[in-house]
């Protein structure tokens, strides 16, 4: 029985020459008229993820020429290997290269998860460019990176391939992608992010330092948004600064990077987002800092707290219902136009002509470290309580610091608007926010966070759902 743990530069090449001349062959060489042998590479230039995968064809299709016509009634060789590479991009299959199983920890759960959606929409993309040109005498030499190899396909290549730079081209290929699925991790829109290619290396083999350092913190279950983004610096705008904290977000040539939880919607827990447009046409690269690059040391402000209430249900009744947002943006706080590291801030004005700044950065930090509501308690429905706040009274607040208060308890902010309680979640210290939905009960809070301390509840505003809710 042949060995299957065979990884694909191991397998030899040995076997005789494409078996049968029946069936035909999905792909048409190029007519040659000479037949020097040809390297592969990537010109440079600027290409979507969709794109690199259409440039790494050639280096499939010319194995997939030279295994030979495929004989009758057997799966394509093509498929064969596409469904090999589909088992590399997996992550929980023996020939994975990023084995990531059912996980507690949220953030490897996200990177496992986002891993699986990359994987699959690249091999679909691959199935899709079976006709593209490609030439027979592409050879190179490589690395052998220890792809492994499902049986059947180990079996096509011990026995139909004729030379050892053919299994070089494959291993190319997988690696190639594999690379991709890896560099594309940060972004939730992955699909539609443009990455430059300078012709530095092989197709993006550039990429495999920052990606192996990022898979060092994913193994060892210590992803941070510091990994996050500087895995996405490395792969678009490597020459940005860095700073202590390593930013949260950045603008560069083509776009914006920034933290996915703007976007509304099913909420990620540490993924970027690309946007197609620039917060400062002046300035071509930027990265975006936090205000308080430790929040432990950001001042605070303690908000003020009237008599408690008794309170069950969701109130519908304050003067927080009267908090209409008149417009919602995001633009760059105050500072030096010429420097290189910014910060960002959502902007929002009401109705009543107030205005609130918060510091995008804290938004996205204080998302992280908040608590979401327990599901059901037994005894959810039970008065409580309370201190009641309004949004507005935390939100306007003068100057940069941070809301907490001095009475331990529970202090209720009552909201509707999802962009309020993102707000909210920027505005207050991070240290023990909890999230519970407005058709739910306060009674499920109890037993969320630290007893010890007081409690800000965002009562609104958010959905269950996704790993950090639906705003």
């Amino acid at each position: 029985m042949a060995d299957t743990s065979l990884s694909s530069a191991s397998v030899c090449s040995r076997g005789p020459p494409g078996i049968g001349n029946q069936g035909e062959s999905a792909i048409t060489p190029p007519d040659r008229r000479h037949g020097s042998p040809t390297s592969w590479s990537i010109p440079v230039g600027v290409y979507t993820a969709r794109e690199l995968v259409r440039r790494f064809a050639p280096l499939l299709d010319t194995v997939v020429h030279h295994l030979g016509p495929d004989p009758p009634n057997t799966k394509p060789a093509r498929i064969i290997l596409l469904d090999n590479v589909a088992a590399n991009l997996s992550t929980d299959m023996r020939e994975s290269s990023l084995p990531l199983y059912d996980l507690s920890d949220i953030s490897r759960r996200e990177i496992r998860d986002q891993a699986r959606r990359i994987g699959q929409v690249l091999v679909q993309w691959a199935r899709e460019y079976a006709n593209e040109p490609y030439d027979p005498e592409l050879h190179l030499r490589g690395p052998g990176d220890g792809h492994l190899l499902i049986p059947s396909s180990m079996s096509l290549m011990y026995t139909r391939c004729t030379r050892p730079h053919h299994m070089q081209l494959l291993n190319e290929y997988m690696r190639q992608m594999v690379v991709l699925r890896d560099a594309l991790l940060p972004f939730q829109n992955f699909y539609a992010v443009p990455i430059p290619v300078d012709g530095r290396a092989r197709g993006i083999r550039h990429l495999e330092a920052p990606r192996e350092r990022f898979l060092t913190t994913v193994f060892s279950g210590h992803i941070t948004q510091a990994s996050i983004v500087t895995l996405a610096r490395a792969v678009l705008a490597p020459h940005l600064p860095i700073t202590m904290t390593g930013g949260y977000g950045f603008q560069y040539t083509h776009g914006l990077i920034l933290p996915a939880i703007l976007a509304g919607g099913v909420v990620p827990y540490h993924l970027l987002r690309f946007v197609p447009s620039k917060i400062d046409s002046s300035a071509p690269d930027v990265l975006f800092d936090y205000h308080f690059p430790n929040y432990y040391e950001a001042p605070r402000g303690h908000v003020p707290a009237g008599p408690p209430t008794l309170l069950t249900r969701y109130p519908i009744d304050l003067p927080s219902k009267q908090e209409q947002l008149q417009t919602a943006g995001i633009g760059l706080q105050a500072g030096s136009s010429a420097s290189p590291v910014r910060g960002l801030e959502l902007r929002l004005e009401f109705k009543s002509g107030d205005v609130a700044r918060v510091d995008v950065g804290q938004i996205a930090r204080g998302l992280r470290h908040s608590y979401e509501a327990l599901e059901e308690t037994r005894d959810s429905t039970t008065n409580h309580s309370v201190f009641l706040h309004s949004a507005s009274e935390i939100l306007i607040q003068p100057g940069w610091g941070l809301s907490t208060t001095e009475k331990p308890g529970f202090h209720v902010i009552p909201v509707d608007d999802p962009t309020i309680a993102l707000a909210l979640l920027g505005k207050l210290y991070p240290r023990n926010v909890i999230l519970l939905p407005n058709d739910e009960q306060l009674g499920q809070t109890d037993d969320v966070g630290e007893d010890c301390e007081a409690k800000f509840v965002i009562w609104g505003g958010f959905k269950r759902g996704g790993l950090k809710g639906v705003f």
